[in-house]
Protein backbone atom coordinates (compact mmCIF):
# COMPACT_ATOMS: atom_id res chain seq x y z
CA UNK A 1 0.00 0.00 0.00
CA UNK A 2 1.06 3.04 -0.92
CA UNK A 3 0.49 6.78 0.80
CA UNK A 4 0.64 9.79 -1.61
CA UNK A 5 -0.73 13.88 -1.20
CA UNK A 6 -1.88 15.25 -4.27
CA UNK A 7 0.29 17.57 -6.20
CA UNK A 8 0.37 19.95 -9.21
CA UNK A 9 2.69 16.86 -11.26
CA UNK A 10 0.98 13.52 -12.27
CA UNK A 11 1.39 11.10 -9.42
CA UNK A 12 2.67 7.67 -10.76
CA UNK A 13 0.90 4.82 -10.28
CA UNK A 14 2.12 0.85 -11.20
CA UNK A 15 -0.88 -1.55 -12.36
CA UNK A 16 -0.99 -5.13 -13.34
CA UNK A 17 -3.05 -6.79 -16.12
CA UNK A 18 -3.98 -9.36 -13.41
CA UNK A 19 -3.61 -7.45 -9.73
CA UNK A 20 -6.52 -4.63 -9.59
CA UNK A 21 -5.15 -1.49 -7.99
CA UNK A 22 -7.51 0.78 -5.74
CA UNK A 23 -6.78 4.55 -5.39
CA UNK A 24 -8.80 5.57 -2.06
CA UNK A 25 -9.09 9.13 -1.55
CA UNK A 26 -9.80 11.45 1.69
CA UNK A 27 -12.35 13.17 -0.04
CA UNK A 28 -15.91 12.91 -1.95
CA UNK A 29 -14.75 12.56 -5.83
CA UNK A 30 -16.96 12.82 -9.18
CA UNK A 31 -16.21 9.06 -9.85
CA UNK A 32 -18.68 9.28 -12.93
CA UNK A 33 -16.65 12.06 -14.76
CA UNK A 34 -12.97 10.16 -14.14
CA UNK A 35 -11.74 9.69 -17.66
CA UNK A 36 -8.49 7.85 -19.15
CA UNK A 37 -6.80 9.37 -21.68
CA UNK A 38 -6.45 6.40 -23.73
CA UNK A 39 -9.56 3.75 -22.39
CA UNK A 40 -8.39 0.52 -24.81
CA UNK A 41 -5.33 0.06 -22.65
CA UNK A 42 -6.96 0.36 -19.05
CA UNK A 43 -10.49 -0.30 -17.59
CA UNK A 44 -12.08 1.35 -14.49
CA UNK A 45 -13.67 -1.91 -12.67
CA UNK A 46 -15.56 0.42 -9.70
CA UNK A 47 -16.45 3.63 -9.34
CA UNK A 48 -17.34 4.65 -5.52
CA UNK A 49 -17.60 7.55 -3.78
CA UNK A 50 -14.17 8.03 -2.64
CA UNK A 51 -12.61 5.07 -4.87
CA UNK A 52 -11.47 4.05 -8.24
CA UNK A 53 -10.74 0.52 -9.10
CA UNK A 54 -8.59 0.21 -12.44
CA UNK A 55 -6.67 -3.05 -14.03
CA UNK A 56 -4.66 -2.70 -17.46
CA UNK A 57 -5.96 -4.79 -20.70
CA UNK A 58 -2.31 -5.12 -21.49
CA UNK A 59 1.59 -4.50 -20.78
CA UNK A 60 1.40 -0.52 -21.62
CA UNK A 61 4.55 0.75 -23.68
CA UNK A 62 3.23 4.50 -23.30
CA UNK A 63 1.93 5.68 -19.65
CA UNK A 64 -1.89 5.98 -19.56
CA UNK A 65 -3.43 9.50 -17.87
CA UNK A 66 -6.09 9.43 -15.79
CA UNK A 67 -7.86 12.64 -15.05
CA UNK A 68 -10.16 12.21 -11.78
CA UNK A 69 -12.37 15.24 -10.42
CA UNK A 70 -13.38 16.21 -7.26
CA UNK A 71 -16.66 16.75 -5.98
CA UNK A 72 -18.02 19.96 -7.03
CA UNK A 73 -18.15 21.49 -3.94
CA UNK A 74 -13.87 21.21 -4.15
CA UNK A 75 -12.25 24.05 -5.53
CA UNK A 76 -9.03 22.24 -6.12
CA UNK A 77 -8.09 21.46 -9.61
CA UNK A 78 -8.28 17.52 -10.70
CA UNK A 79 -5.61 15.20 -9.89
CA UNK A 80 -3.80 13.65 -12.43
CA UNK A 81 -1.98 9.79 -12.28
CA UNK A 82 0.55 8.49 -14.96
CA UNK A 83 -0.35 4.82 -14.98
CA UNK A 84 2.23 2.49 -16.04
CA UNK A 85 2.72 -1.60 -16.03
CA UNK A 86 6.35 -2.21 -15.32
CA UNK A 87 5.72 -5.55 -14.47
CA UNK A 88 7.84 -6.42 -11.24
CA UNK A 89 5.50 -4.54 -8.94
CA UNK A 90 2.32 -3.01 -8.38
CA UNK A 91 0.10 -0.82 -6.30
CA UNK A 92 -2.48 -3.09 -5.07
CA UNK A 93 -4.23 0.26 -3.30
CA UNK A 94 -2.88 3.82 -3.45
CA UNK A 95 -4.28 6.04 -0.57
CA UNK A 96 -4.44 9.30 -1.78
CA UNK A 97 -4.99 12.87 0.56
CA UNK A 98 -6.08 16.55 -0.34
CA UNK A 99 -3.02 17.75 1.95
CA UNK A 100 0.67 16.62 2.31
CA UNK A 101 0.17 17.42 6.58
CA UNK A 102 -3.15 15.53 6.60
CA UNK A 103 -2.82 13.56 9.87
CA UNK A 104 -3.29 10.07 8.58
CA UNK A 105 -0.75 10.66 5.75
CA UNK A 106 2.02 11.43 8.30
CA UNK A 107 1.04 8.68 11.08
CA UNK A 108 1.22 6.23 7.96
CA UNK A 109 4.73 7.46 6.50
CA UNK A 110 5.76 7.76 10.19
CA UNK A 111 4.95 4.28 10.14
CA UNK A 112 6.53 3.46 7.26
CA UNK A 113 10.05 5.18 8.08
CA UNK A 114 9.95 2.82 11.54
CA UNK A 115 9.30 -0.20 9.42
CA UNK A 116 12.57 0.85 7.12
CA UNK A 117 14.30 1.71 10.06
CA UNK A 118 13.45 -1.54 11.68
CA UNK A 119 14.50 -3.80 8.56
CA UNK A 120 17.56 -1.37 8.50
CA UNK A 121 18.85 -2.21 12.18
CA UNK A 122 17.67 -5.85 11.74
CA UNK A 123 20.10 -5.95 9.00
CA UNK A 124 22.70 -3.77 10.73
CA UNK A 125 22.40 -6.57 13.35
CA UNK A 126 23.55 -9.54 10.95
CA UNK A 127 26.41 -7.75 9.20
CA UNK A 128 27.41 -6.88 12.80
CA UNK A 129 27.38 -11.46 13.56
CA UNK A 130 28.84 -11.81 10.06
CA UNK A 131 31.99 -9.61 10.80
CA UNK A 132 32.58 -10.94 14.16
CA UNK A 133 32.01 -14.51 12.95
CA UNK A 134 35.89 -15.32 12.48
CA UNK A 135 35.84 -19.22 12.71
CA UNK A 136 33.53 -22.06 11.88
CA UNK A 137 32.07 -22.15 15.82
CA UNK A 138 31.04 -18.74 14.99
CA UNK A 139 29.64 -19.37 11.51
CA UNK A 140 27.08 -21.74 13.10
CA UNK A 141 26.29 -20.01 15.59
CA UNK A 142 25.68 -16.67 13.38
CA UNK A 143 23.69 -18.76 10.78
CA UNK A 144 25.75 -18.61 8.15
CA UNK A 145 26.14 -22.12 8.20
CA UNK A 146 23.28 -24.93 8.84
CA UNK A 147 22.56 -28.00 9.12
CA UNK A 148 22.27 -28.53 5.18
CA UNK A 149 25.90 -27.31 5.22
CA UNK A 150 27.81 -25.75 2.18
CA UNK A 151 27.37 -26.87 -1.29
CA UNK A 152 30.66 -26.72 -3.39
CA UNK A 153 29.99 -26.41 -7.59
CA UNK A 154 33.59 -26.32 -9.10
CA UNK A 155 33.53 -24.58 -12.73
CA UNK A 156 35.59 -26.32 -15.48
CA UNK A 157 36.95 -25.31 -18.93
CA UNK A 158 35.04 -24.00 -20.88
CA UNK A 159 33.23 -22.56 -17.95
CA UNK A 160 36.63 -20.14 -17.45
CA UNK A 161 36.67 -17.04 -18.40
CA UNK A 162 38.86 -14.29 -19.53
CA UNK A 163 39.38 -10.75 -20.34
CA UNK A 164 39.66 -10.05 -23.92
CA UNK A 165 43.30 -9.09 -23.13
CA UNK A 166 43.65 -12.70 -22.63
CA UNK A 167 46.59 -11.95 -20.51
CA UNK A 168 44.22 -11.70 -17.45
CA UNK A 169 42.34 -15.15 -17.15
CA UNK A 170 40.98 -17.23 -14.60
CA UNK A 171 42.98 -20.06 -14.21
CA UNK A 172 40.46 -21.94 -11.32
CA UNK A 173 37.06 -20.92 -10.24
CA UNK A 174 34.17 -22.35 -7.74
CA UNK A 175 31.68 -21.37 -5.98
CA UNK A 176 30.18 -21.96 -2.44
CA UNK A 177 26.49 -21.90 -1.64
CA UNK A 178 24.32 -22.05 2.02
CA UNK A 179 21.19 -21.15 2.99
CA UNK A 180 21.37 -17.44 2.56
CA UNK A 181 24.41 -16.38 0.98
CA UNK A 182 26.93 -17.74 -2.18
CA UNK A 183 30.21 -17.09 -2.46
CA UNK A 184 32.46 -17.02 -5.67
CA UNK A 185 36.10 -18.01 -5.45
CA UNK A 186 38.33 -17.95 -8.44
CA UNK A 187 42.82 -18.02 -8.68
CA UNK A 188 43.39 -15.28 -11.98
CA UNK A 189 46.59 -15.09 -13.76
CA UNK A 190 47.73 -11.89 -14.53
CA UNK A 191 51.02 -11.51 -16.89
CA UNK A 192 50.37 -8.09 -18.59
CA UNK A 193 52.97 -6.66 -16.49
CA UNK A 194 50.88 -4.04 -15.36
CA UNK A 195 48.75 -4.52 -11.78
CA UNK A 196 45.67 -6.09 -11.85
CA UNK A 197 42.80 -5.23 -8.77
CA UNK A 198 39.27 -5.83 -8.82
CA UNK A 199 37.33 -3.05 -8.44
CA UNK A 200 33.57 -4.41 -8.20
CA UNK A 201 31.80 -7.58 -9.67
CA UNK A 202 28.12 -8.53 -10.53
CA UNK A 203 26.16 -11.39 -11.43
CA UNK A 204 24.42 -11.09 -14.57
CA UNK A 205 21.38 -12.83 -15.65
CA UNK A 206 22.12 -14.58 -19.48
CA UNK A 207 18.29 -14.25 -20.60
CA UNK A 208 16.95 -10.59 -19.19
CA UNK A 209 20.48 -8.86 -18.83
CA UNK A 210 19.14 -8.16 -14.88
CA UNK A 211 22.61 -7.28 -12.98
CA UNK A 212 22.85 -8.45 -9.31
CA UNK A 213 25.72 -6.44 -7.67
CA UNK A 214 27.52 -8.34 -5.00
CA UNK A 215 27.44 -7.08 -1.43
CA UNK A 216 31.36 -7.96 -1.44
CA UNK A 217 34.68 -8.24 -2.89
CA UNK A 218 37.49 -9.62 -1.29
CA UNK A 219 40.98 -10.27 -2.50
CA UNK A 220 44.09 -12.28 -0.93
CA UNK A 221 47.29 -9.95 -0.30
CA UNK A 222 48.77 -11.77 -3.17
CA UNK A 223 45.82 -10.56 -5.71
CA UNK A 224 48.01 -10.35 -8.66
CA UNK A 225 49.58 -7.63 -9.88
CA UNK A 226 52.44 -7.90 -12.20
CA UNK A 227 52.80 -10.97 -13.78
CA UNK A 228 51.46 -13.04 -10.29
CA UNK A 229 48.33 -14.86 -9.40
CA UNK A 230 46.01 -13.91 -7.00
CA UNK A 231 42.89 -15.12 -5.44
CA UNK A 232 39.01 -13.19 -5.79
CA UNK A 233 36.22 -14.30 -3.82
CA UNK A 234 32.61 -12.28 -5.01
CA UNK A 235 29.74 -12.49 -2.52
CA UNK A 236 26.20 -12.01 -2.66
CA UNK A 237 22.96 -13.09 -1.06
CA UNK A 238 21.13 -16.06 -1.55
CA UNK A 239 17.20 -16.83 -1.43
CA UNK A 240 15.49 -20.11 -1.74
CA UNK A 241 13.06 -20.49 -4.52
CA UNK A 242 12.19 -23.96 -5.83
CA UNK A 243 11.65 -24.40 -9.04
CA UNK A 244 13.34 -21.18 -10.47
CA UNK A 245 16.81 -21.47 -12.49
CA UNK A 246 18.55 -19.28 -14.58
CA UNK A 247 22.01 -19.32 -15.98
CA UNK A 248 24.42 -16.56 -15.15
CA UNK A 249 27.68 -14.92 -15.93
CA UNK A 250 30.24 -13.59 -13.90
CA UNK A 251 31.80 -10.14 -14.35
CA UNK A 252 34.40 -9.00 -12.53
CA UNK A 253 35.79 -4.98 -13.15
CA UNK A 254 39.40 -4.28 -12.96
CA UNK A 255 40.06 -0.88 -11.05
CA UNK A 256 42.09 0.34 -13.94
CA UNK A 257 39.37 0.03 -16.19
CA UNK A 258 39.42 -2.07 -19.42
CA UNK A 259 37.83 -4.96 -20.37
CA UNK A 260 35.97 -7.27 -17.37
CA UNK A 261 36.68 -10.57 -16.14
CA UNK A 262 33.83 -12.80 -17.27
CA UNK A 263 33.31 -16.22 -16.15
CA UNK A 264 29.93 -17.62 -18.31
CA UNK A 265 27.80 -20.34 -17.31
CA UNK A 266 27.30 -20.09 -14.03
CA UNK A 267 23.87 -22.46 -13.50
CA UNK A 268 21.43 -21.68 -10.21
CA UNK A 269 18.64 -23.71 -9.69
CA UNK A 270 16.21 -23.47 -6.94
CA UNK A 271 16.94 -20.11 -5.67
CA UNK A 272 17.96 -16.15 -6.48
CA UNK A 273 20.66 -14.17 -6.19
CA UNK A 274 20.77 -11.07 -4.32
CA UNK A 275 22.64 -8.35 -4.03
CA UNK A 276 23.59 -5.12 -1.82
Amino acid sequence: MRNVALAEKAEAVRLSTTVPTTLSFDMPIDARAAVLSDGTRVEILDRGERSLTLRALEPLREPVTLRVPLSAASAQAAPLFQLSTPGDVVDAQVRVFREASAPELLRARLAELEARCAAYEAALADQRARCAARGPADWVLSGQVEEQGVMVVVLHEPLLGRAADAQVRVRAAAYFQARDWMVFKARVGNDTGKPWRPARAWLEDVATGKRVTARALRFAAEAPSKNGVGRVAVEFGWEETFGNSAEYRLVVEAASGGAPLVIPGVALQDGTPVGK
